[in-house]
């Protein structure tokens, strides 16, 4: 069995590029080096890199994905923080096969919120319960498309590691 990484272990932020691998990015770093990144309005920065610029469109997909548009060619790219890498370390955001039909705690914690109910459709990656572990509130995720045959839990419990927490009824 695998032990969880440390903080010291973490980069700043993960960044995955249109579905390719994840690079660490800090941007301390990247400010060291001269490479800054300058609002102007709304949805529109530019990037300098020396005496390189660059305009360039930021959209925010949804929470963490965003697309950035630079001469006519659109990226979509992932972030992922701390929390999120330590998450992932820890098995909170394994990827299920389209026939999960259960939902288990990724970790011990405390429930602080079901945002779900029996009988709710569901989206695979929607955020259906709020578990809090390790001080930090992790959005706990629907790990395939379906509707809710059960919720196990309600606010308040505590819950062990592989808990069942929600079951579905799997879309086919």
């Amino acid at each position: 069995m695998s032990s969880p990484v440390s903080q010291g272990d973490l980069s700043p932020y993960l960044v995955q590029l249109d579905g390719d691998s994840d690079r660490p990015m800090d941007p301390e770093e990247l400010s060291r080096r001269g490479i800054e990144l300058i609002h102007v309005r709304d949805n529109r920065y530019v990037l300098r890199n020396g005496a390189e610029s660059r305009h360039l469109i930021i959209e925010d997909l949804e929470r963490k994905r965003l697309r950035i548009s630079v001469d006519d060619r659109s990226f979509e790219v992932n972030i992922a923080d701390h929390r999120d890498q330590l998450l992932a370390s820890l098995g909170g955001d394994s990827d299920a096969d389209a026939s999960q039909s259960r939902l288990d705690a990724p970790m011990p914690g405390l429930v602080l919120g079901v945002s779900v109910s029996e009988g709710d459709v569901v989206t695979k990656g929607q955020p259906v319960l709020v578990l809090e572990a390790m001080k930090m509130e992790n959005d706990i995720k629907a790990p395939t498309d379906g509707a809710i045959r059960a919720v196990l839990v309600s606010e308040g419990d505590a819950v062990q590691k592989g808990q069942p927490l929600i079951e579905f009824e799997v879309a086919q």
